[in-house]
């Protein structure tokens, strides 16, 4: 299912609607949950990057800077957002007007305090900025895992995207579908899944641990079967080697029996034979007597 996206609006990216500049300590959910669904969708994403062989530049809860119309920088405070073919130091901060592109993909989770910013001016700047798909999350209880994704088609414009019919969101700009799932655990809170195009599920961060212990055990397994195997080998070696010195042994001791029985028969042949021959000598000094 091909998607079109439209070409965003051209540089500068300059953003008219206006919003003060964002800090990690202004915009955080305060929550457990805001910052496990940004860093597992974050992963998710490396993840799918990494299969594909292409170059994403993935961050998560990081500053992006973008030119404002008045020639001022401002600064948003995306939850997660994903360019294509670009390699950017962590410790440098994404400057849309030095990079030359915006984020391709921005995903912001919302919270109390951001909501109605997320949805609101905060979308609007992101369709003049010129970012081709935005999505909104509320992990809130009372919202029902809302997730609504805009996709720009008209420079500065956001047409909502229709949910799929399998569920959730299908982006184009990064061929995933991504769905809104509760948690397994009640302590925990809901988590966004992105699922590809053949229907293999990105494994979350605790999910992928709990495979590769599942695999490492698994490993561990067949490593201690093929040692105790071996072991088993030895045994049966040292078992089969025991078992030919034993009928050696055996053999040696037979044939020594065989040997001390001939040289007995041969002394006492060998003493008949002299007995007899005293005899005949004692009875012919007899008769000579």
């Amino acid at each position: 299912m091909a998607i079109e996206i439209r070409n965003p609006r051209p540089q500068p990216f300059t953003v008219t609607t206006y919003l003060p500049n964002e800090r990690e300590t202004q915009i955080l959910g305060g929550t457990q949950t805001h910052y496990a669904v940004g860093e597992n969708l974050a992963k998710g994403f490396r993840t799918h990057a990494a299969q594909l062989g292409v170059l994403w530049l993935v961050r998560s809860e990081t500053d992006l800077h973008y030119p404002r119309a008045d020639g001022s920088t401002g600064v948003f405070y995306p939850d997660v957002f994903v360019t294509a073919e670009v390699a950017l130091q962590d410790s440098i901060a994404y400057n849309v007007r030095s990079v030359g592109k915006p984020p391709m993909l921005v995903v912001e989770v919302l919270s109390n305090k951001t909501a109605k910013k997320d949805i609101g001016p905060k979308r609007a700047a992101y369709a003049e900025l010129g970012v081709a798909e935005y999505v909104t999350f509320d992990p809130r209880p009372r919202k029902q895992l809302e997730l609504h994704g805009y996709r720009l088609e008209d420079p500065g414009v956001y047409r909502e995207i229709a949910p799929a019919a399998e569920g959730g969101l299908w982006l184009a700009t990064v061929g995933l579908r991504m769905v809104a799932e509760p948690s397994p655990d009640p302590l925990r809170g809901p988590l966004l899944r992105l699922i590809t195009r053949e229907g293999e599920r990105l494994l979350h961060i605790d999910e992928e641990t709990e495979a590769r212990r599942a695999a490492e055990a698994e490993r561990d397994a067949e490593r201690w079967a093929r040692r105790a195997a071996e072991r088993a080998r030895v045994g049966a070696d040292q078992a089969r080697a025991s078992a030919e010195q034993a009928r050696t042994s055996a053999e040696q001791r037979l044939e020594t029996e065989r040997r001390a029985r001939e040289l007995s028969e041969q002394a006492h042949d060998a003493a008949g034979r002299e007995i007899a021959r005293l005899r005949a000598l004692l009875e012919e000094t007899s008769r000579d007597s």
